[in-house]
C-alpha cells in the first residue's frame, strides 16, 4: 500500500497539484475573510438608482423612491434563506421606527419565493417598505457577493456606502447618524 502513494507522490509527499490547490484555497480564503463585513464603494453599476423593483403598490426605482421623499435612504438586501439577513431586519425595523421621517428605509427580497418573503416580514413585524428583486439585478449592480448586503444613499441621493455582510445594530446607528449629519 504504501506504494501506490509514493507513486503518486514525489519522494512520498502529496502530489504537487493538490499542494497547488490547497495553497489558491488557502489564498482564496484569505481574500474573502478580509473582504467581508466590509464597507465599500469601489465599484457598482451606477444604474443601481434606475432599476425597477417590485413592491405592494407596483414597480419602484430607487431615483424615483427619493425624487419623492428627498430623503437619505438606506436599502437592505435580503433573502429568507440567509440566516444573518433575518437577524439583522429587527435592527432595521427599529431604526425605521425611530428615523422613519428622516430616512427611507427600504428591504429588497432577493431570488427568493414572494410568499415565503412576505411570511417572514409579517413575522419579524417589518413595516418598512418592501420590494422584491426576483433576477437578482441589485445584487449586480452593487457588485455584491452574498448576503445581507446594505447600501446607504446620502441626502443627495449618492450612493455613500456600501456594507457587505451582517451589519451590527452599532454599525447600522453609526451609519445612520453619518447619513443625518449627526
Amino acid at each position: 500500500m504504501g506504494d501506490d502513494v509514493t507513486a503518486y507522490s514525489r519522494n512520498g509527499h502529496l502530489p504537487t497539484t493538490f499542494i497547488g490547490v490547497k495553497r489558491i484555497f488557502l489564498i482564496f480564503l484569505i481574500i474573502a475573510i478580509s473582504c467581508a463585513d466590509k464597507e465599500t464603494i469601489e465599484s457598482f453599476d451606477e444604474n443601481v438608482l434606475n432599476q425597477y423593483f417590485e413592491t405592494e403598490n407596483g414597480f419602484e426605482t430607487l431615483a424615483g423612491i427619493y425624487e419623492k421623499t428627498n430623503q437619505p435612504m438606506v436599502v437592505n438586501l435580503w433573502a429568507t434563506w440567509c440566516t444573518p439577513c433575518l437577524e439583522e431586519m429587527p435592527y432595521f425595523e427599529t431604526a425605521h421606527r425611530e428615523h422613519g421621517k428622516k430616512i427611507q428605509f427600504i428591504g429588497i427580497n432577493i431570488s427568493d419565493s414572494p410568499t415565503r418573503a412576505k411570511q417572514r416580514a409579517e413575522e419579524l413585524h417589518i413595516s418598512y417598505l418592501l420590494g422584491k428583486d426576483p433576477d437578482g439585478s441589485f445584487t449586480k449592480s452593487l457588485k455584491a457577493i452574498g448576503l445581507p448586503v446594505t447600501a446607504f444613499f446620502n441626502n443627495e441621493g449618492k450612493l455613500s456606502t456600501i456594507h457587505q455582510g451582517p451589519i451590527s445594530e452599532e454599525t447600522l446607528d453609526k451609519s445612520i447618524m453619518e447619513l443625518l449629519d449627526v
